[in-house]
């Protein structure tokens, strides 16, 4: 058949070509379907979709450049400060990137191994509250850590992988803002 007669036939049908060639035209369908919703729920498709092309494209700039945002240093022994810099740094990365995750931190010391070693990136998903028996980036007064949390009575207890290493507390004496839990 033609070009000009399949235009012609999906025209006067409403469609594409391509749906009545049996190709699936994924830009179309999409916006015919948001196009039929109503204000609040095109909202919400048109947030989400955002969303996920700031995803994306975080993961394809990462993949290009081969490299990711470290936001600073998170102690594996005693505590590390500036947890919140005023700038960060970009570096090579050749390791694996997990596809959630909110911040990169470099573990410095050895208090967590031998999971995580001195050196290495830990990718932390925003989180802000304890999780009991999770590994969690801490921050207790002006020190950053990564530990294992407990939640006990009156405390926090910021628990260590490698034995050497006493554990930490903390109370209400103490300025604690939970960062959020290591996925990687």
């Amino acid at each position: 058949m033609p070009t000009e007669t399949l235009n012609e036939i999906a025209r006067i049908l409403h469609t594409t070509p391509q749906s009545l060639m049996g190709w699936y035209d994924s830009s179309e369908d999409i916006a015919t379907i948001y196009n039929r919703l109503n204000t609040d729920r095109q909202t919400k498709v048109y947030n989400y979709a955002q969303h996920e092309l700031e995803e994306q494209n975080k993961v394809i700039d990462i993949n290009e450049n081969k490299g990711i945002y470290l936001q600073s240093k998170v102690a594996a022994g005693a505590g590390v400060l500036d947890l919140d810099p005023t700038y960060g740094e970009t570096i090579s990365y050749d390791g694996e990137i997990p596809n959630h995750y909110d911040l990169a931190f470099l573990v410095s010391g050895n208090s967590m191994t031998p999971t995580f070693e001195d050196g290495e990136i830990i990718f932390v998903e925003k989180y802000p509250n304890p999780i009991n028996g999770a590994i969690m980036v801490v921050q207790i007064d002006e020190n950053a850590y990564i530990k294992k949390v407990y939640l006990e009575k009156n405390n926090l207890r910021l628990v260590s992988l490698n034995q050497d290493y006493d554990d930490i507390l903390a109370d209400g004496n103490n300025n604690i803002r939970i960062v959020g839990k290591v996925v990687f």
